[in-house]
């Protein structure tokens, strides 16, 4: 290949837009889902490899023309939570009511002192179960307790987000929540249900 061609050639390229790469003909919609960190713990990094993996491959289709959802679909539903508002009623109750009464690092000790806690107590296993069954609900204290400690994780998270220039959708487990009732009522009425220990389970 002759010297003149290719500086040619990469001259047209650089002065097309997108670099001579064609377009899909319409903009499809796809779905990437990366980055996923857990509330109440700090992003390791798997969860970097994640987001920087995922951040190349979104912006890629990108650039193809694809519609792109950046889903971000963090763990912040769930028994932990019972675990860890129970725990923090105990021993700091400031952090279910104060916004940055804590750092993510303290956070992560609490949750790992309340992890112990259920594991050994039953009794406080119970109560964990209970504060759950009542963030589900919707129950005030307990949803505001859950969305403080929420909003802490995301700050510190969004942190380094800012730092890759990396853009998200945030859809967390406990976006299903609401839907929750009528899959039941489904899967019940298709008789794939079975009650064990008073707890609904697919079979």
């Amino acid at each position: 290949m002759k010297p003149n061609y290719l500086e040619n050639k990469l001259k047209s390229l650089y002065q097309e837009q997108g670099l001579g790469i064609e377009k899909i003909p319409d903009s499809t919609q796809v779905i990437v889902d990366f980055s996923s960190p857990n509330i109440a713990k700090e992003m390791h990094v798997g969860h970097l490899r994640s987001t920087i993996i995922g951040d190349c491959i979104a912006r890629t289709l990108e650039f193809l023309g694809y519609d792109v959802l950046r889903l971000n679909h963090v763990g912040d539903w769930g028994t932990q939570f019972g675990m860890l508002i129970t725990y923090l009623k105990e021993v700091y109750p400031d952090a279910l009511t104060q916004a940055d009464a804590l750092e993510i690092g303290d956070l992560v000790n609490f949750y790992k002192q309340a992890k112990k806690r259920f594991d050994e107590d039953t009794e406080f296993q119970q109560r964990a179960r209970e504060a759950v069954v009542k963030l589900q609900s919707g129950e005030q204290e307990s949803s505001q307790a859950w969305e403080l400690l929420c909003d802490q994780s995301r700050r510190e998270f969004q942190q380094i987000y800012d730092r890759l220039d990396i853009k998200l959708t945030e859809r967390g487990e406990s976006f299903y929540n609401p839907y929750l009732d009528d899959v039941i009522t489904a899967l019940d009425a298709e008789g794939i249900l079975k009650k064990v220990k008073e707890r609904n389970v697919f079979s």
